[in-house]
């Protein structure tokens, strides 16, 4: 064949390489055709996507995160009586709190002062307290013993406190939350929300919803991790949990066994036990329903005073009734699925530093077995 006759066909294969060029440049398959850069066929907006996608595979995920900073105050680090105690303001604390009463029969702020105009919750028929300053404190206090190790295996403590409760005046200087957690020789974190400030109220705020606990572990596991690494925080977030509640912590206790994990396997797997200290005056349907458990492996102690006699002795009469084994006596090792109920005839006000034991919640850690 001649070459008259072969010219069309390579015009023809050109100007189809031509126009699947400026095909890709338009569907953004390419910057450039045979004449250069084509912005009027898209390719400058085509160029700017491809570089924000390149920037956004360079650019490490923490820059790119929206994580603001958790407020925080830094109380005490590498001092005889700590490793570490911070006083952080968190999202997920129990407070403030929007949404339903524990048992989901009225709004939480059921009613408005007509003097103030702040709205109210109620406690009782005669008695409702404001939100400011009652509901609206989102402290929590985080502490970590001198003896702490980072590297080794660890444990939280999660301390739900009573009624007309502050964390400084009240956790660290009237109940010496601090130096039992210290004597304790455990190598834990301890994590003691402010629950409702200053009022005879049990009320558990966020802890009473789904998954509660485990998103303010999740916000605390955060700001230990920017202090003590990632591993360190990928660590806390498979620690086993100890739940210790005074008074009227019960009620966000017993909320968190029924509610404050993900799922029941995965708060069978982490929760290692629960200490009650004179706080079993409502809500033992909740932790008679967790202790009936098949598989529970956590361990119950409740160290009880004639305050909390009446439902905690009730409580003994349901362990029997359902076969589960107990020890009124504090002898020997905690183990897993253990369950003691220990009476004394210690004050109330008293109870939590007195016991007997002395300093009981520092005693009883120092009795559950290691695993």
């Amino acid at each position: 064949m001649g070459k008259g006759q072969q010219q069309p066909v390579l015009q023809d294969w050109s100007g189809a390489r031509r126009q699947r060029r400026q095909k890709r440049s338009v569907a953004g398959q390419t910057l450039f055709d045979g004449k250069g850069f084509s912005p009027g066929r898209g390719g400058l907006w085509h160029f700017f996507l491809w570089m924000v996608c390149l920037m956004a595979m360079l650019i490490p995920d923490t820059l790119l995160a929206d994580e603001p900073p958790i407020s925080h105050e830094v109380l005490c680090r590498k001092k005889p009586h700590c490793h570490t105690t911070l006083m952080a303001r968190l999202t997920n604390a129990p407070f403030p709190f929007e949404g339903r009463s524990a048992d989901g029969s009225r709004p939480f702020f059921d009613r408005i002062d007509p003097e103030t105009g702040q709205r109210l919750h109620s406690v009782s028929d005669e008695v409702a307290y404001p939100e400011f300053p009652h509901y609206q404190d989102n402290r929590v206090l985080i502490h970590l013993p001198p003896h702490f190790k980072p590297k080794a295996p660890l444990e939280i403590l999660v301390f739900l406190h009573g009624h007309n409760a502050e964390l400084n005046r009240t956790l660290v200087e009237e109940m010496a939350l601090l130096q039992q957690v210290n004597a304790a020789k455990r190598n834990l974190v301890l994590v003691a929300p402010q629950m409702v400030l200053d009022g005879a109220d049990s009320s558990p705020g966020k802890l009473g919803r789904p998954k509660g606990l485990e998103n303010l572990l999740k916000e605390v596991s955060r700001l230990l991790g920017k202090k003590m690494g990632r591993r360190f925080a990928d660590r806390f977030d498979r620690a086993p949990v100890i739940l210790a509640a005074y008074s009227g912590g019960y009620r966000a206790t017993a909320m968190i066994l029924d509610k404050g994990f993900a799922e029941k396997k995965r708060r069978d797997k982490r929760l290692r036990g629960v200490i009650l200290v004179d706080a079993v005056y409502s809500d033992s349907d909740k932790f008679l329903t967790w202790l009936r458990q098949p598989k529970r492996r956590g361990f119950f102690v409740n160290l009880y005073g004639p305050s909390s006699a009446p439902l905690s002795k009730q409580l003994e009469e349901e362990f029997k009734k359902f076969g589960l084994s107990w020890s009124d006596g504090l002898k020997g090792r905690i183990k897993s699925g253990n369950i003691l109920s220990l009476s004394v005839e210690t004050h109330h006000k008293s109870i939590f530093q007195a016991g007997p034991p002395h300093w009981p919640l520092a005693e009883i850690l120092n009795k559950v077995a290691v695993r």
